[in-house]
């Protein structure tokens, strides 16, 4: 992009562009990091690797706007959470001690999909950050 100006416009038209691309980013950020996010809990609601008898852990989990929560860009952060059955997600994902002192199974489904969604943020960003200059 070629812009013609005077010397004693630049630093007015310098910070119009850094402003233009500030905002840019920020509108690109949100939508990634939303999408992600919805992802992550389309993910979940799969409900592997562990075995879902009655199907109400895994149709739960949503995704919800954390509040005062900005990260360093301003862009807004999301909270992947399950809505009704969120008191057994540690107890599936560290596996917890029975009544008879034994150890239950551990059934890791949340660090895959965070390691998945780690994976996507960083070619993510990237490409907000190259598409923004325009």
């Amino acid at each position: 992009m070629v812009i013609n100006v005077g010397y004693d416009q630049l630093t007015e038209e310098l910070q119009k562009q850094l402003e233009n691309f500030s905002t840019e980013v920020n509108k690109g950020l949100k939508e990634v990091y939303k999408d992600l996010a919805e992802s992550g809990a389309k993910e979940l609601s799969q409900g592997k690797p562990y075995h879902n008898r009655t199907g109400q852990y895994a149709k739960n989990f949503g995704v919800t706007q954390r509040k005062n929560a900005s990260s360093v860009t301003g862009a807004e952060s999301y909270t992947i959470y399950n809505k009704k059955r969120y008191q057994i997600t540690h107890l599936l994902e560290h596996g917890h001690l029975t009544r008879s002192g034994r150890r239950t199974a551990a059934f890791e489904h949340w660090k895959p999909t965070l390691e998945n969604i780690e994976s996507k943020v960083e070619a993510e960003i990237e490409k907000v950050v190259r598409n923004a200059g325009g």
